[in-house]
């Protein structure tokens, strides 16, 4: 039986977020997941820090999808979930152009969408 690998993910929220940060899944699901609040705050972590997944929380501030772009411009090898709420689903296109992987969530999905991130393979070849 294959192990799943666990990922080291940044998580970028939103201070009104609807999403349950604070739900065990991150330590089940992840080897590390780091949360942190804000622009500056996530710059600083994705430059300390190699991650496999960065994640943002779009759900309040869908404009904050510059955030993720430029971490993804830093970091090309990051895996980039933005997560937004259904009232933003014109913004997926949007995103979906920009390179990232977005999910479309009300709060109620949040843990399935992290279980899905956490078997997401962000080093496997798309071609295959």
């Amino acid at each position: 039986m294959s192990k799943i690998k666990k990922w080291d993910i940044l998580f970028i929220k939103d201070t009104a977020s609807l999403f349950n940060v604070e739900t065990k899944l991150f330590d089940t699901l992840f080897n590390t997941a780091d949360i942190v609040e804000g622009r500056e705050a996530a710059l600083k972590q994705i430059d300390a820090k190699a991650y496999d997944i960065v994640i943002g929380d779009l759900t309040v501030q869908p404009e904050e999808v510059g955030l993720l772009k430029q971490i993804q411009d830093k970091k090309l090898k990051h895996a980039i979930f933005a997560l937004v709420a259904p009232k933003d689903t014109d913004k997926l296109f949007g995103i979906a152009d920009l390179g990232l992987n977005a999910f479309e969530l009300t709060p109620e999905q949040f843990e399935p969408a992290l279980e899905a991130i956490a078997n997401f393979d962000p080093y496997a070849d798309p071609e295959q």
